[in-house]
Order: structure tokens, then C-alpha cells, then sequence
């Protein structure tokens, strides 16, 4: 990060921080809330397939829980440690529908990514030497749409899998998280998260207009190439130094700057995790506080 910002050079980030539209700023803060509740209501949603009388009280407790113990873990694994703030459920089960929450999240940035950086890869390569590319992106996103609007298929291959694997009675019990899991919950679940994504699309570009004039068509390929990388990378703690570097690589090829990429990345990060990690651990700290004073009386 810090070889990051020597590159940029401090001067450049200062002066577009200065300079900035102050309304668009707040704008992108404003974002934050239809984005963290769309995330409750897409967790509460396939939360009530384990838990059908699951409180949205609990639901969105181990929401913002979740996005305390993503922020420290790489990739934001920790998010599933949400599962062990649901109770009179199997945390396994917990976790099984954890994963289909991530994976269809997941499915949306990746069709969208490869759309974006085939188109941004098209200008700098030849047709015959981005064929290759085009052939394994168009194959990934049919084996996805097939898996993703038939979740029974996928439950079948688990159920069979499992049958050779160690810890079956475990296993069995995390894929059970599937079994209220069908085509009509999947197209809903597939709508929550094209939701989420629109609107972390619409605030990264809004946050980018705060420093800049720039295209929106060639400005919405070089975000979603930007979260299509920083999601195949989950290797710094909230993804730090991989987005920003990604974003001003890909915002640099549709004429964006390395500032205004820069600044419009840390406020998003700052805006979608930060502050939901830090509201997350004020409500783990007085639960523990709770937890602890009550014993004591």
C-alpha cells in the first residue's frame, strides 16, 4: 500500500482530495445504506431456509458481525464466522447457506468482470490472441448459469461426492443447507445480488465523478474489471492494495487518473467496510459486555 501511494505521490492524492465535489462524496456515503440493506435482506432471505422463524433482529446482528471478522481475514473468509451468532441452528448449516450467499455474489461479479476485461483486454490485443480467453470466459459462464438456476444438480453432485469423503456426517450436514435451496429461491437470491452489485457499481462511479469528469460506459468496465480482480486476489486484510491497485490499472486504460482511481477506492473501502466493521464491533464489544456484567449481578 505504501509503495502504492509512493508511486501515485502524495502531492497528486492531496491536491484531488482538495479539489474534490464534496456532493459527490456525500452521494457515495448515501450509497451505503441501500447497499448494507440490501446485504440484510439478501442474508435474511436465505438465512430463513435453515431457520425459517430466524428474527431480522439476528439477522442483521450477524450481518454486521460478519463484516467485523471479514475485515481482519484475507478475502473476507471471516464473514462466515457470522454463523456462530444465529442460534437453535447448526452452525454448519449456517455456513452451507453462507456459501450460497458468497457463491452467487460471487457469480455476478464474475459475469460482469469478464465482460468488462475482455472488452478493455480487446483494445490492447488481437482478436486470434484473445480467442483463447474468450473460448474459457464464455465456457465459465455457462457451467455457472447452468449451476446457478439448477442448484438441485449441484446438491446431487454433493450428496454423491460426499459418499468418499472423510467427515461424511459433517459434510452431510452442511450440504442439508441445500435441500430447501431450488430454482425459485435460486432466480431470487440471483436478483438480490444483481441488485448489490448495480449499486457498488453506481457508488464506485459516483465517487469517481467526486475527482473527475469520465466516461460512464468505459468507467463501469474498468470497475467491474476492478472487483473481478480484487475478488480473484483475496489476499490482503479488506482487500486493501489490491482494489486500488487494480482500479487505477483499469481506470487508467479508459483515461482515468491514478489519484482520482486511488482516493475513489479508499473511500469505498472506507464506506462499505470500515464503517459496517466498526458498527459490527461496537455491537460485539457491548455483547460481551452484556454477557459478562448479567453473570456478575
Amino acid at each position: 500500500m505504501l509503495m502504492l501511494v509512493k508511486r501515485i505521490q502524495v502531492h497528486n492524492i492531496k491536491s484531488s482530495l482538495q479539489t474534490a465535489n464534496h456532493i459527490f462524496i456525500a452521494l457515495g456515503f448515501l450509497l451505503m445504506f441501500p447497499n448494507v440493506y440490501v446485504q440484510y435482506r439478501k442474508w435474511h432471505y436465505v438465512l430463513s431456509l435453515v431457520k425459517p422463524n430466524v428474527s431480522r433482529k439476528e439477522s442483521l446482528y450477524s450481518l454486521l458481525v460478519g463484516f467485523t471478522f471479514g475485515f481482519i481475514t484475507p478475502g473476507r473468509l471471516g464473514e462466515f464466522g457470522r454463523a456462530f451468532f444465529i442460534k437453535d441452528c447448526h452452525w454448519l448449516r449456517v455456513i452451507g447457506i453462507s456459501f450460497i450467499d458468497k457463491f452467487f455474489s460471487q457469480a455476478i461479479v464474475f459475469f460482469c468482470g469478464a465482460v468488462g476485461f475482455l472488452i478493455i483486454l480487446g483494445k490492447q490485443l488481437q482478436f486470434y490472441s484473445l480467442l483463447p480467453i474468450i473460448i474459457f470466459a464464455i465456457i465459465t459462464m455457462l457451467l455457472l448459469r447452468y449451476i446457478l438456476v439448477h442448484p438441485e444438480v449441484f446438491r446431487g453432485f454433493l450428496y454423491n461426492l460426499n459418499v468418499i469423503l472423510p467427515f461424511r456426517e459433517k459434510i452431510k450436514i452442511l450440504i442439508s443447507s441445500f435441500d430447501d435451496f431450488h430454482r425459485q429461491q435460486a432466480l431470487k437470491l440471483l436478483g438480490f445480488s444483481a441488485l448489490f452489485y448495480l449499486i457498488i457499481l453506481s457508488q464506485y462511479y459516483v465517487l469517481l465523478l467526486a475527482f473527475e469528469a469520465i466516461h460512464p460506459f468505459e468507467t463501469f468496465q474498468a470497475i467491474s474489471s476492478t472487483l473481478l480482480v480484487k475478488s480473484m486476489l483475496p489476499i490482503s486484510l479488506g482487500d486493501l492494495g489490491i482494489r486500488e491497485s487494480a482500479a487505477i490499472f483499469f481506470l487508467g486504460k479508459v483515461g482515468g487518473s491514478k489519484a482520482a482511481a486511488f482516493n475513489a477506492s479508499i473511500l469505498v473501502f472506507a464506506i462499505n467496510i470500515l464503517i459496517p466493521s466498526m458498527v459490527g464491533l461496537v455491537l460485539v464489544l457491548k455483547n460481551r459486555l452484556i454477557n459478562w456484567y448479567e453473570p456478575a449481578r
